[in-house]
């Protein structure tokens, strides 16, 4: 079974260019056999709970991935800081494995960690703070509560200001991210060894090779869709990148 990684394409509207690319990607997929796709969070610019709103803007999107699902496809999404407590749609409806933190699976033989990547930073004290309140209980239930309608306005209010903040972030200071990714990728791996390290989060699309106890272990941080539209896919045991259009 092929297996696909994709993460902060940060869709606003499913007629934008990156929203038509994905549609195309997945549309070529039912020509397929069955095939594994890990969603590595931030796959939208803002989706809460299980609204309507979500589900409506989205519907082309989701219609194929529910024939998909229908036809043998398993679907993992891991939750990123622009989607939270998914599980109403992406769990209960569509019956995809919902994730709040890094999982390991083995797949053609080799061990891959996957995770969205927002722990990759650990000097942003503010954001992980941020990160704890916001997987509370308390939060996740006003999730629920709190109609679409308002997360969609908070939502399209907030992401042209953090957008710009972070990419400015990220212009200055991208030889320490990438340094972060590879230290996380060596911590991650003293934590539980694996073969593959698999995230996203930083914008920054990095694909190292280190070796730890006369062992290659392999970090790929996915990027952006912002410039290239690019998924990483494990077959038969090989990684490659592939350039969608």
């Amino acid at each position: 079974m092929e297996n696909y990684f994709l993460s902060d394409l940060h869709l606003k509207s499913i007629n934008e260019r990156n929203g038509q690319i994905l549609l195309r990607f997945l549309h070529s997929l039912q020509k397929k056999p069955p095939v594994k796709l890990f969603f590595l969070g931030d796959i939208f610019d803002l989706w809460v709970s299980g609204h309507d709103i979500f589900k409506n803007k989205y519907h082309d999107l989701l219609a194929e991935l529910e024939s998909l699902k229908k036809s043998g496809s398993e679907i993992y999404f891991f939750e990123g800081n622009h989607d939270m407590h998914i599980h109403p749609y992406w769990r209960d409806e569509l019956g995809a494995f919902v994730y709040t933190e890094a999982q390991i699976f083995d797949l053609d033989g080799l061990k891959v960690r996957c995770e969205h990547g927002d722990l990759i930073n650990l000097d942003d004290k503010v954001y992980l703070r941020l990160r704890k309140f916001l997987r509370t209980s308390f939060v996740e239930e006003l999730g629920h509560r709190i109609p679409g309608k308002v997360w969609w306005n908070i939502g399209d209010f907030l992401s042209s200001l953090s957008r710009k903040q972070s990419d400015r972030y990220r212009n200055v200071n991208q030889t320490r991210l990438l340094q972060m990714i590879r230290e996380h990728a060596h911590r991650a791996h003293n934590e539980n060894p694996f073969d593959v390290i698999i995230s996203g989060h930083m914008h920054i699309r990095d694909d190292f090779t280190f070796e730890i106890n006369s062992k290659k272990v392999r970090s790929v941080n996915l990027g952006s869709w912002f410039d290239e539209a690019k998924i990483l896919k494990i077959d038969q045991g090989k990684l490659e990148w592939v350039l969608l259009n």
